[in-house]
């Protein structure tokens, strides 16, 4: 009887379990996953589970993928309203896939995928390769999924009667490949089926089998196109994804959608609308009563939450006292989303139950009670309604006196024991007059000559030179020597300098690898001619921020790019995102500091700790440059010169470095060698001119170039700057504080950008500018910190002047040289260096100017004042650069030397030249042991010597006298004075032999240069 019951009650469990397990297979949709038809459904969000999907689209860091809307004919009539752009790559590249939301390891799995391959833009095919696969894993961005993995998809038919054309074919490891006989069209909308099956309704059992179909009909189940067997397969699918390998080339374009994974043959043919899934809806909240923001919402927030999240910059880092920073606005975390409290961080940061996480904070107090997160969440699910009049919007606004406009004051009218001879001696003068501070005499003529060359061409004057100003009788002398050195050729060249410190330019790319920039010197170039030719200082900046975008084209304008093409490119870098986001970073950092003499990298990951800048103003500003990439940019060349032979003007090491990278993307189909002129720029295609063409460029790794991808491109804060946590898009706009961004940002171009800088309203540019020119000449600017011009930065020691200067700049047509005249035309720039214990007990570091402040030269300005000095100086103008390996053999002006990052010029690394890693505003200035080395010991300065032994010696013969005056004359500038002379000629004395006395010359020579006199600008 036992046994019996026993067999009853097993045949009834046993029997249960069958039937449930029949219902729920019976009642088990087909539909396995569907992805690719909308925005909604093809998030890249990690949390956004999508229908059948365990999380987003996973995107390659190398060369995502792009959704674009779908082509109209293909929309039309259909619920798809978007598809996959997958751009070829010259490498193996998985640039879509998903994870399914269960691994799936039934008998049969149903595939199907739309699919188009547009035709080639340039006709230099050479096959294609481009698949689906299903696999166990994810792999890496590069992963083959190959090997015994099946894949469906197009490739190049290597036997049978296709061998040798593009066709569709299926395979489960390449070995086991089946091609059909439905040759690719371009151009063609597909419908792309699959059946992978196992011989056996096993979990162990492969995927042994895959069959093909193209375009199918409903009943042709039986007659796939294509059909590969393979006993070693995978036995599961978690992943799917697309691939593409060498075979695509750059320019290849690759269209996908509607991917649906069924379990059966009907379903996947199924095309009709109402097959698109749809979002699941919102859970209904806990709390059914409507909150009262200012009765419930507003006193629990300010009891348990204000203390650590209300007013500016609280040291958490979140105010909850601001509607739109709960929205993310100037941050990119959203803290709340409206109608969803499921995903609001407020939420979970409030309910769990990780004391480290939790807030309120344990030492901060209790955790909320059920009932407060309850209305939270209800008060959130219900629209999040704010009270502005309880908690209003802080207006964005400061009275620092930067921030504020520009206005002309009046030139005061004061008493001065010196000249009043131009509005900046006023100034100066009623300071003086206010302080008690007695100004100083005029220097001499010697003196003011020399200072001016040093000071406006960077170059010394002759001792011919010096001693016709000394006796120039015309009461306009000094006036008409600043008009001839203001246009001097090389007054460009001295003061480029300076402007290239500020760009961090050099010729290349930075980081471990340093690669050359080959073109580079033609940005450099350019800087020289713009300076030199008193080019607007308002149309310098529009076309270096957007020379690629003005009308009509013109090769000045490419070229021009080169300042936002400056900055550096890490070659080793495998995370492209970040690789191309360092580059963008980079950008705005020195757009900001170098223009606006703002520290807004301070609000890359953060809101500005001190100045009325959030991040939201950082990524706004970035927003004008996500659409472009620097690279290698066509010139039309008309009238340009176009040396092509590069080991002339790099260092052999570098050339021969350079060829070797670049027979490795030659290799790769990356790179091809033209003679084509070009330069080193940076261009949008979506606002650049269409006639610049972009080239390849040599890096160890390049930056993946996707016109589309660039076109599609959006601003959007990181959060905390984290490149791989995109918060909301933000468009493009400048700092909120200096005046709100005009309407439909979105459209807004560098253009804009630029003429926005350069209006009169702009408190700041105008402002910076004529403090960098004051600095040049004076060695510190009126605003002691150049770059930074916020709450922490100095204040200006001469406000009025300072104001009057910039306004006087845009009202005189932004000419930089007009803004030189007013200052090296004072008296304040003629005075002496004289020492006054009077002023130096009431103005100890002469702020106010009332002596010559001590300015030692330039690292250039020291190499270039010794070849003027031995008459070896070539004084041309512009073109290639020139390796410092073969400098005897061309000795231009140090600005001309070849600047590698990982090998600048012996002289500019001894003399404090800016590393061009960021952007220098003014150089330090030290006194180290490697300089009285170099200025002593090095081959390069006694050759020096030398030389002016020699033509000192072809001069004048062997009086030690005549040769003593003379080396005086061309080194100093001036003749010896009677102790000096007398000392010289002493230090020949001691000569032994004939063949001393060359020696004894380059000796004194040599000790010269090394003279303080020398080295200072007097």
């Amino acid at each position: 009887m036992n046994r019996v019951y026993r067999h009853l009650v097993t045949s009834l469990l046993v029997g249960g379990l069958l039937f449930c397990s029949a219902r729920a297979f019976a009642e088990e949709t087909p539909r396995l996953a569907h992805g690719l038809v909308n925005p909604q459904i093809d998030s890249i969000k990690r949390d956004q589970k999508g229908f059948g999907w365990n999380g987003g689209w996973v995107l390659s860091n190398r060369h995502p993928a792009l959704f674009v809307d779908a082509k109209p004919k293909q929309a039309s009539g259909s619920a798809i309203q978007h598809e996959a752009l997958i751009q070829g790559s010259v490498e193996r590249n998985n640039p879509l896939r998903r994870e399914l939301k269960e691994t799936y390891q039934d008998q049969e799995l149903f595939l199907r995928f739309r699919f188009r391959y547009a035709a080639d833009q340039k006709p230099r095919d050479e096959g294609e390769f481009f698949v689906f696969w299903l696999d166990r894993y994810e792999g890496s961005d590069k992963a083959v999924h190959a090997n015994h993995v099946p894949n469906i998809g197009v490739h190049i038919a290597s036997s049978g009667p296709q061998k040798g054309k593009v066709v569709f074919m299926v395979r489960i490891g390449s070995q086991q490949t089946a091609w059909s006989s439905v040759e690719l069209e371009r151009d063609r909308d597909y419908m792309v089926v699959g059946r992978l099956s196992k011989p056996e309704k096993s979990l162990r059992a492969g995927f042994t089998r895959f069959d093909l179909w193209v375009d199918p009909k409903p009943g042709e189940l039986g007659e796939p196109v294509a059909s590969t067997v393979n006993p070693q397969s995978v036995n599961a699918v978690r992943w799917v994804g697309f691939a593409t390998g060498l075979k695509t080339e750059l320019e290849d374009r690759i269209y996908v959608s509607d991917l649906v994974l069924s379990r059966t043959w009907s379903d996947v043919l199924d095309l009709s609308p109402g097959q698109i899934p749809k979002l699941a809806g919102k859970k209904k909240t806990a709390w059914s009563k409507p909150v009262n923001f200012e009765k419930e919402i507003y006193p629990l927030l300010k009891s348990r939450c204000f203390n650590c999240h209300a007013g500016t910059n609280p040291d958490s880092g979140y105010r909850l006292d601001v509607h739109e920073e709960l929205l993310g606005f100037s941050t990119g975390e959203t803290l709340i989303v409206p109608g969803d409290s499921e995903q609001s961080k407020l939420i979970e940061l409030v309910s769990t139950q990780v004391a480290e996480t939790r807030m309120p904070p344990v030492d901060a107090g209790a955790a909320l009670q059920k009932e407060e997160i309850a209305k939270l969440r209800a008060w959130i699910d219900q629209g999040a309604k704010w009270d502005y009049a309880l908690l209003p919007t802080p207006k964005t606004e400061s009275d620092h006196w930067a921030f504020q406009p520009v206005k002309r004051p009046e030139v005061p009218q004061v008493k001065s024991s010196k000249p009043i001879r131009t509005a900046v001696d006023a100034f100066l003068a009623r300071a003086w007059n206010k302080a008690g501070i007695k100004p100083v005499p005029e220097a001499d003529r010697g003196t003011l000559i020399r200072r001016l060359y040093l000071d406006l061409t960077g170059l010394p004057p002759s001792a011919e030179e010096i001693e016709a100003f000394e006796f120039n009788t015309d009461p306009r002398a000094y006036e008409k020597l600043v008009e001839r050195l203001l246009a001097s050729p090389h007054y460009g060249e001295r003061w480029a300098r300076y402007w290239l410190d500020l760009t961090r330019w050099a010729e290349s790319h930075g980081y471990q690898h340093d690669l050359p920039r080959p073109y580079a010197w033609r940005y450099r170039d350019y800087v020289i001619e713009s300076f030199s030719a008193d080019k607007p200082y308002d149309v310098f900046l529009k076309e270096q921020l957007a020379g690629d975008e003005l009308t009509p084209y013109a090769d000045e304008h490419v070229i021009a790019t080169g300042f936002l093409a400056s900055a550096r490119i890490s070659g080793n870098n495998m995370d492209k995102a970040a690789q191309r986001n360092d580059v963008l970073v980079d950008i705005v950092n020195v757009t900001s500091s170098a223009l606006l003499g703002l520290t807004l990298e301070c609000a890359q990951c953060h809101n500005h700790k001190f100045d009325p800048l959030t991040q939201r103003d950082y990524y706004r500003l970035q927003g004008f440059f996500v659409n472009g990439q620097l690279g290698n940019l066509s010139l039309k060349g008309d009238g340009l010169p176009n040396p092509t032979e590069m080991n002339v003007w790099m260092p052999k090491g570098t050339y021969d470095f350079y060829q070797r990278e670049a027979k490795k993307l030659i290799n790769r189909k990356r790179f091809a060698h033209t003679r084509e002129p070009h330069t080193w720029g940076y261009y949008s295609p979506l606002t650049g001119q269409a006639e610049i063409e972009r080239l390849p460029v040599v890096n160890r790794d390049p930056i993946p170039y996707s016109a589309e991808q660039l076109k599609q491109t959006k601003s959007q804060i990181l959060i905390r700057g984290d490149v791989h946590k995109r918060g909301p898009e933000v468009g493009k706009g400048w700092p909120a504080v200096l005046g709100a961004t005009t309407s439909g940002s979105d459209q807004l171009s560098r253009t804009a950008l630029a003429e926005w800088l350069t209006d009169r309203k702009n408190p700041l540019v105008s402002r910076v500018w004529v403090n960098r020119l004051w600095q040049y000449h004076f060695g510190r600017g009126l605003v002691a910190t150049p770059s930074d011009f916020g709450v922490q930065g100095e204040p200006p020691s001469h406000p009025e002047l300072l104001d009057w200067l910039a306004s006087e700049l845009m009202e005189q047509g932004w000419s930089t040289k007009q803004i030189h005249r007013e200052i090296v035309l004072s008296s304040a720039y003629r005075q002496q260096r004289s020492f006054n214990e009077a002023n130096l007990k009431r103005d100890p570091e002469n702020r106010l100017l009332w002596s010559w402040p001590r300015r030692r030269l330039e690292a250039e300005v020291i190499r270039d004042s010794i070849l003027c000095a031995t008459g070896e100086l070539k004084r041309e103008v512009g073109g290639p650069s020139v390796p410092q390996e073969r400098e005897e053999q061309n000795l231009r002006r140090t600005i001309y030397l070849f600047q590698r990052r990982s090998e600048m010029p012996s002289v500019m690394a001894m003399f404090d030249a800016p590393d061009s890693v960021t952007s220098c505003s003014r150089r330090q200035v030290s006194t180290v042991a490697l300089q009285p080395l170099f200025m002593l010991n090095s081959q390069f300065m006694d050759r020096r010597a030398q030389v002016l032994a020699e033509k000192i010696t072809e001069d004048v013969g062997e009086d030690h006298g005549q040769q003593v005056t003379q080396a005086f004359e061309r080194v100093l500038g001036r003749k010896p004075n009677a102790q000096e002379r007398e000392r010289s000629l002493v230090f020949f004395e001691g000569e032994e032999t004939a063949d001393a006395t060359p020696r004894r010359l380059s000796m004194l020579c040599h000790a010269l240069m090394n003279l303080n006199e020398f080295m200072y600008i007097p």
